[in-house]
């Protein structure tokens, strides 16, 4: 081969130009330039030799015919011994290019890489070869350009590494996975014995990725904490956010490090995010420093993995916390800002039976929102539209319906721009707690065996009686109640036994006393009773003596029949204590009182009390025999007259009593024993009874058709069957529904009024007439007056008695009439007694009249003749009908 020859200087022109060779295209206009052959020649062969690329010329065999000293470097071959040689047998992997796959590549400027051979310090590189052929007369040249691509090629490692680390943050890999795969990469691309990256940790360095050679020596460190700690190189470089590199004396020859060469020096570098050092990256090399490409290296990665180490610590506290609310004892709910569930974890599906898929996307009750008649809501959304947090205490509802409790707190989650875009309800299951809490509640307060109210809980239940009667809201009585013999029972019988009959007693005392009323069981055998709007101490006399008689009714216990006795104290407030410890005190007093007396005694704390109730009580017990023989109690009747005709149109039927010892005992003093006692039901119906078959027998001996008035106790109105129970006695009696009137008071209406107003509707329905007796001495309401079903209003006679002298009594009985007359009633006036009063009556329209001045109250058979008398005197002209008889 001659430089002179055309067809080499066409190939290395064409080699020259695909290769991109600045330095051979100088070369060439250099020797176009230069003059004289000779000279030429040298020149050319000069630069043929000297320029930086291999270059390797090839006959059309193949075989080499120059090379220049940079292939001859690349090859580890010398000229003269290469040439002639095959280029095949000349460098490893070169047949590929000549032949193989990566010709056409070459041929086209692509670089095609070739492993690379010769000496010690070549081995790190990666050679590039490209194929350049030109046919002459001379035969065809073939010219190779081998250069030393291992930059390039790092460089566009650099590319691929950044694809790495973005692939793994997207697979979601570990910070581990990413760290060891990336030092791996980098230690091998540059040849480095080792390569780590450390994060900093409280107790030092934690390694979370190495690479390299010797990258086993690093683990010879407790759980991968880096060589020097935060004291060598990687501390100092953490601390002041510069490169470090280690001097001289200090190297890896560490105690801690297994025996072996020493790595040489070290070099680390901080990996930088968002402003501060997250991570150092040290590399152990023979070199003083990285290399220019390293450090571009470096340098270009540098701040995509600090990155990706913030991310992946904010992802892996992300995945804790994920994994924590996931697995949450409590039951997390997740809404969108309107309170549509997005997510619940584990935990509120085992709290709330519910399905995920069921409960996405719902609207909890909580959450339904301020417009939901829901209490929680209106109350909850306020406080978290206003990004606060809210508490409260919600029963929920099972799945399989059962109720369950939560400790619910809800905290709003408020975007960047101030809306609120999500909620984060925890709910904590208190059930447990609460019915635990509930359980010492009551076994605090109340009795397990009876399961009535304790010593602790009735006086407190005293306290609010107590409260409640100083403010005026009616008396109250404490009873205390001491059982007879009840120890004998419990040790011949056993215990069980005893709890029995126990249990049996406190259920028939807690039937006999009233709803508002408080038993409790205080002792062993002893009972209490708190008896609330008390109206007399007779009434607690009567109370106590029932209380008595339903204890005394025999018990059976396993076959054997048992009767107990009791003793009962009553102590009154205030006069016997006007605080509740005083009232126990002596109402336990009146009881050993009772005790001591014996025989089912009831003894009051005041010994004035204790007479009068002895009264009391001989005075009940003779009103039960008068029931039971009927030869003492009669009916009187007083004749109600129209005041314009002054015919009679009425009779009310008033109870009296003839006590075969005592005499007359008024109504105003047996009535109320009646009422305390329970009496009142068969007073009431006795005088209804009787009434009607008296009303009767008139009736048959030809007087004419009446309204029977009958005054009705409360006890009888609220009773069931009431209807059913007059309708029966007026057909048994022949008496039609309209000729009976029913007297109530309206203070017994306005005890319960919804019921008063079913129970009014009922009897009128049935043809009864309704009156309110008494009307303007108890209290009630207009809009429950105008849907009560009566007929007719009865004026008092306490404003009657002084209507022509008090003008306030003038102004209310004419108040009356008119409400009356503007409701479509009909108004009745007692207590009659004087010209004058019935002038007044008549002035302002009364409609009826009853009292003294017109009759007394009569026997029936005195009535009768008195009806009879009349009926024949009205037939008279100009007959004045409205008289009494003296």
């Amino acid at each position: 081969m001659t430089f002179e020859d055309p067809s080499f200087w066409a190939a290395l022109l064409t080699a020259a130009t695909t290769a991109g060779a600045i330095t051979i295209l100088v070369a060439l206009v250099r020797r176009n330039q230069a003059k004289g052959p000779d000279r030429r020649a040298r020149e050319d062969a000069e630069i043929f030799l000297g320029l930086s690329d291999g270059l390797i010329v090839l006959d059309d065999g193949g075989r080499v015919s120059a090379l220049n000293r940079a292939a001859q470097r690349m090859t580890g071959q010398e000229g003269e011994a290469a040439v002639g040689k095959s280029a095949r047998r000349l460098l490893p992997g070169l047949e590929s290019v000549l032949e193989g796959k990566d010709r056409l590549a070459s041929s086209l400027g692509l670089w095609c890489r070739l492993p690379a051979t010769g000496r010690e310090e070549a081995l790190a590189s990666t050679l590039g070869a490209l194929l350049s052929e030109t046919t002459g007369p001379a035969g065809t040249r073939t010219v190779l350009v081998l250069r030393d691509i291992s930059e390039q090629i790092r460089l566009t490692e650099v590319d691929d590494w950044l694809r790495v680390i973005d692939g793994h943050l997207l697979a979601g890999t570990s910070l581990g996975d990413l760290a060891n795969d990336l030092c791996e990469r980098v230690a091998r691309a540059f040849g480095l014995p080792l390569l780590w990256i450390g994060v900093p940790r409280p107790e030092g360095l934690l390694v979370v990725g190495k690479g390299g050679s010797e990258a086993a020596r690093l683990s010879a460190y407790p759980e991968g904490r880096g060589d020097e700690g935060t004291q060598g190189v990687a501390g100092r470089t953490l601390r002041s956010g510069r490169a470090q590199s280690d001097d001289a004396g200090e190297g890896w020859a560490a105690p801690t490090w297994a025996p072996g060469v020493p790595l040489g020096r070290a070099y680390c570098v901080g990996l930088r995010a968002r402003g501060e050092v997250v991570a150092v990256l040290c590399l152990r090399g023979h070199g003083e420093a990285p290399s220019p490409a390293l450090s571009r290296a470096l340098e270009a990665l540098g701040p995509r993995l600090g990155e990706a180490i913030v991310y992946e610590r904010g992802q892996s506290l992300m995945r804790l916390q994920s994994a924590a609310i996931a697995a949450a004892a409590n039951a997390i709910v997740i809404t969108d800002g309107e309170g549509r569930v997005e997510w619940v974890n584990e935990a509120y599906h085992l709290l709330s039976g519910y399905e995920r898929d069921q409960i996405i996307g719902t609207l909890p009750a909580v959450l339904a929102g301020p417009s939901a008649a829901n209490p929680t809501a209106i109350e909850a959304w306020p406080t978290l539209r206003a990004g606060q947090v809210w508490r409260g205490e919600i029963h929920e509802t099972h799945r399989d319906g059962r109720t369950y409790i939560v400790d619910k707190t809800i905290t709003p989650i408020v975007d960047a721009s101030g809306r609120l875009s999500h909620l984060v309800a925890v709910d904590e299951d208190v059930t447990a707690r609460k019915k635990a809490e509930e359980r010492i509640r009551y076994l605090s307060n109340y009795d397990t065996l009876t399961r009535l109210p304790n010593r602790v809980l009735f006086r407190d239940r005293l306290y609010q009686a107590v409260v409640q009667a100083r403010r005026g809201h009616g008396g109250l009585a404490v009873m205390f109640i001491d059982l007879d013999q009840f120890s004998l029972v419990n040790d011949t019988l056993g215990h069980a036994a005893g709890d029995h009959l126990l249990m049996t007693i406190a259920s028939r005392i807690n039937a006999a006393a009233e709803e508002a009323d408080t038993v409790a069981r205080v002792g062993g055998d002893e009972f209490a009773l708190i008896q609330t709007a008390l109206t007399s101490a007779d009434s607690a006399a009567s109370l106590a003596r029932r209380l008595i008689d339903v204890i005394r009714t025999p018990v059976d216990l396993g076959g054997r029949e048992v009767v107990i006795g009791a003793n009962v104290g009553i102590a009154i407030y205030p006069q016997d204590g006007t605080d509740p410890d005083n009232l126990m005190k002596n109402a336990d007093m009146a009881m050993y009182r009772a005790v001591k007396s014996g025989d089912d005694s009831c003894c009051f704390f005041s010994n004035e009390m204790n007479a009068e109730a002895a009264v009391r009580l001989s005075l009940e017990e003779d009103l039960r025999r008068a029931l039971d023989s009927g030869d003492q109690l009669f009916l009187h009747y007083q004749l109600q007259f129209c005041i314009e005709s002054g015919r009679p149109v009425g009779a009310e039927a008033l109870a009296r009593w003839t006590h075969p010892t005592l005499g007359a005992i008024p109504p105003t003093r047996f009535i109320p024993v009646a009422e305390d006692s329970g009496l009142i039901l068969a007073l009431g119906d006795w005088v209804l009874g009787t009434a009607l078959a008296e009303y009767a027998r008139w009736r048959a001996a030809g007087c004419g058709r009446l309204t029977i008035a009958v005054n009705m106790s409360a006890v009888q109105f609220r009773q069931k069957g009431l209807v059913e129970r007059v309708t029966d006695l007026l057909a048994q009696h022949g008496v039609p529904p309209e000729d009976l009137e029913l007297e109530l008071t309206e203070s017994m209406l306005m005890q319960d009024a919804d019921q008063a107003v079913a129970q009014l509707t009922a009897l009128s329905q049935a043809g009864i007439r309704l009156s309110i007796d008494d009307f303007g001495t108890g209290y009630s309401s207009l809009g429950y007056l105008k849907l009560f079903r009566v007929d007719k209003l009865k004026v008092d006679q306490s404003f009657v008695r002084d209507v022509t002298e008090d003008g306030n009594d003038a102004v209310i009985a004419r108040a009356i009439i008119n409400l009356g007359h503007s409701l479509g009633l009909e108004v009745i006036a007692e207590g009659v007694e004087t010209p004058e009063q019935m002038a007044y009556l008549r002035r302002e329209g009364c409609d009826v009249v009853q009292g003294y001045l017109m009759a007394y109250p009569e026997p029936g058979e005195t009535v009768a003749r008195r009806l009879l008398a009349l009926d024949a005197l009205s037939a008279a002209p100009a007959a004045v009908v409205m008289s009494r008889s003296d």
